[in-house]
């Protein structure tokens, strides 16, 4: 009995540790390559988000908060941008059906603990598929992982398998690793939004619309290191980056994530001559804040 008894207390101070280990760890993955795909998605230990674009011309996003707080979604601050490199703003409604699609506003919250699934509008026409993905909460921008649809079939299986009833932080991870496994989904980082200025007679230089603070790389974190990274850049008509070269040189691999940033997850307004927009040289800034160790998402 008593041996018994030790297996049990081993066995509780094993998971223990475990689930110490994975509320820390679980973190959406911090680089991955936006590539075409129907399907997105993004995790972490508080917030689930799903995209998804169908056969039918209908583009739905699906937010489980797992958090103790609302969470709202508006409308101008989900982007993205189509395999063809056209920047897809969303613009008229979010319908979950319980209102008509008239009815439906420009914003939406999930109460603590729940899951809603809107329909998207738009005005544009509809891509056959959407290259990246990113939803803008206050200064942090959640940035939506291409899925396959296998990859997204087993996602959604598993999404209506997750325990909203938890309060337990590490049982709520332990819930999403069984789920879920090492693959962690998206990531996240400070941002910022900037308007893109009117033209002037048909005239304007690039604009910075979209920027990011992104989070340092494991070693520079370690030595807190971090720092700023000066880049030109040029964009085409679309204003997508078509090359990226710094001016600045960071150590621990900070330069080449600041070039990944910028190409991948940075969004520009092109030029504008004679009122069409045209191919152009600009100049930007990557800031790295150096992160304290008790700053999670």
């Amino acid at each position: 009995m008593f041996r018994y008894i030790q297996g049990l207390d081993c066995f509780w101070a094993l998971l223990t540790l475990f689930l110490l280990a994975s509320a820390s760890s679980l973190q959406a993955t911090p680089n991955f390559a936006p590539s075409p795909s129907q399907y997105h998605a993004y995790i972490d230990s508080n917030l689930v988000i799903r995209m998804e674009l169908t056969s039918k011309k209908e583009i739905f996003i699906e937010m489980i908060n797992l958090a103790d707080t609302r969470r709202c979604l508006v409308i101008d601050r989900v982007f993205a941008r189509s395999d063809k490199g056209d920047f897809l703003k969303f613009d008229s409604f979010l319908y979950d059906g319980s209102v008509s699609k008239t009815e439906g506003g420009p914003r939406a919250c999930v109460a603590p603990r729940t899951r809603r699934i809107w329909e998207i509008g738009y005005s544009f026409d509809c891509p056959a598929m959407v290259k990246r993905v990113f939803v803008l909460m206050g200064e942090n921008m959640y940035r939506l992982e291409p899925l396959s649809a296998s990859e997204h079939q087993e996602f959604v299986a598993n999404c209506d398998k997750v325990n909203l009833g938890v309060s337990s932080e590490y049982l709520k991870v332990f819930n999403l690793k069984v789920l879920f496994g090492k693959t962690i989904y998206g990531s996240m980082v400070r941002s910022r939004l900037i308007g893109a200025t009117r033209t002037v007679e048909g005239q304007r230089g690039p604009v910075t619309i979209l920027s990011t603070f992104p989070r340092q790389t494991e070693q520079a974190f370690r030595k807190k290191k971090g720092g700023e990274v000066n880049m030109k850049i040029k964009l085409d008509e679309k204003g997508e980056v078509t090359e990226a070269t710094p001016e600045d040189q960071l150590e621990y691999g900070l330069t080449e994530r600041a070039v990944y940033e910028v190409r991948n997850w940075w969004d520009f307004a092109p030029a504008y001559e004679g009122g069409k927009p045209i191919p152009s040289e600009h100049t930007v800034k990557v800031v790295y804040r150096v992160e304290v160790e008790d700053e999670d998402e």
